[in-house]
């Protein structure tokens, strides 16, 4: 490696050696380092920028945009958005992977990487002149692991692409950068959580989560350039079809999955705006991780509960099945006008083909009250909602461990979702859960009351 003097630095920057010395004592010199008197700097180390530039509304003169991942459905979306506004493109893309013909364009520069090959990604740095405005890495690796035969040369390659590619590119791309410039990584909410079947691609994740706002400590100080991180969540296109993406529908507030081109124009908004964003991610997501963090929402009143539970069996579809235990709380079978509503609901979903299958949970010595609840015996007349019975004492003799799980009573809708009651006596109704493991006991307590269950007509003769 060569080595500049300070005098030598001045003439090449257009700075004065004072200002050198400035920078040198204040580590603000990636590499350079004393012997005796002397200052050795870097030969190929950028010019430091100056801190003392204010921000500017002017549009700088450098217009090259950099795209990691060019080709993937995201990729194509940024690209249109780019060169509508004037900008010019160079994409990088895996070697021998497909490209989209809306990709080929007299402001885009296509060029072919090796993402697991360092060589080549350095080579494709080395290829760009001039400076850079921006830069975005997307390209990811995702493959489903299985746990009982873990392929561990699949894990390393998820880590080489996920992580070491985008480390590599960002400290490599910066060096073309100044104190207008922009990196986002393009990063997925599976950092904020554990993944049953792709363990590599969540970790890696997570990675750059952490990388990114390391990067805007070091990259930011030398240079000036914002670094930051846009974390999609479940997105459609190509993968629509996937029956995991259909469900994830159900657990994102906005009930449906992102557009490519949604996701485009955020890093559009964050490479060309938000000029004091800094080290940090921005979630768009449609609400998910909001949602599900907690997996639950609050204790919700009666007015939000039985909007809630209103809006559930109102667009509850035919094939549906819903899994019911009711154990007649005091603010339930009663004539308040959202319960007779409520239980109205019961019956429209069931007309619609919703399977649904309730279990009445009270003890026998209530029967003779409950014989006369009209609402009760409108459950009798339906030949399209399956009641059944289980004595309350049974259950505390037999299997009292349920009781814990059933408390207060909860609606099950397929797999997705649990309607929970709580104590009449309390301020809040109930809540909503999407929790699976809350789900899975619940249902499987469902079951086991099941096999103790009698028809509730043959206990109200």
């Amino acid at each position: 490696m060569k080595f500049l003097t300070v005098k030598e630095a001045s003439l090449l920057w257009g700075i004065s050696e004072r200002r050198i010395i400035n920078l040198l004592n204040s580590n603000r010199i990636p590499g350079a380092f004393k012997t005796g008197r002397r200052w050795n700097i870097p030969e190929k180390t950028s010019k430091p920028i100056d801190k003392r530039t204010k921000y500017s509304k002017q549009q700088v003169n450098s217009k090259l945009m950099v795209i990691a991942g060019i080709n993937s459905e995201i990729g194509k979306e940024l690209t249109k958005i780019l060169l509508d506004k004037g900008y010019d493109v160079i994409g990088f893309y895996q070697q021998e992977s497909p490209i989209d013909k809306e990709l080929i364009n007299d402001k885009v520069r296509l060029v072919p990487v090796d993402y697991f090959n360092r060589k080549t990604l350095l080579d494709a740095v080395n290829s760009i002149n001039g400076d850079i405005l921006g830069f975005v890495f997307m390209e990811i690796y995702f493959e489903l692991e299985d746990a009982l035969d873990f392929d561990y040369d699949q894990f390393e390659n998820s880590y080489k692409v996920n992580v070491f590619a985008a480390n590599l590119l960002v400290r490599e791309l910066v060096k073309k950068m100044n104190f207008e410039s922009s990196v986002v990584i393009v990063n997925s909410i599976e950092a904020y959580r554990g993944s049953f079947g792709a363990s590599a691609y969540a970790s890696s994740q997570a990675a750059k989560v952490n990388l990114v706002q390391t990067f805007a400590n070091i990259y930011t100080e030398m240079y000036g350039v914002r670094i930051n991180s846009l974390v999609a969540g479940w997105i459609g296109g190509v993968m629509e079809t996937d029956d995991s993406f259909n469900k994830a529908k159900e657990q994102i507030p906005m009930k449906r999955l992102g557009h490519p081109e949604e996701i485009a124009d955020d890093i559009y908004l964050m490479l060309t705006r938000h000029k004091y964003m800094n080290g940090s991610s921005l979630i768009s997501d449609g609400g998910y991780l909001s949602f599900d963090e907690q997996s639950k929402t609050e204790d919700l009143d009666s007015g939000k509960f039985y909007r809630i539970l209103d809006k559930f069996f109102s667009e509850a579809k035919s094939g549906s099945k819903m899994w019911i235990i009711s154990t007649m709380m005091d603010n339930e079978w009663n004539e308040d006008p959202r319960e007779r509503k409520f239980i109205q609901s019961n019956f429209d979903a069931a007309d619609r083909g919703v399977e649904m299958e309730r279990i009445f949970l009270f003890s026998k010595r209530k029967i003779p009250y409950y014989k006369t609840n009209k609402y009760i015996q409108r459950y009798l007349a339906s030949n399209k909602i399956m009641t059944t019975y289980v004595d309350f004492d049974e259950l505390v003799n037999k299997n009292p461990k349920l009781l814990s799980i059933i408390k207060e009573g909860w609606i099950g809708i397929d797999d997705y979702a649990l309607l929970v009651d709580l104590p009449s006596d309390g301020t809040s109704r109930g809540y909503v859960t999407m929790n699976k493991q809350e789900i899975k006991k619940a249902k499987k307590c469902f079951d086991e009351l099941k096999n103790m269950a009698v028809p509730l007509k043959d206990v109200m003769k």
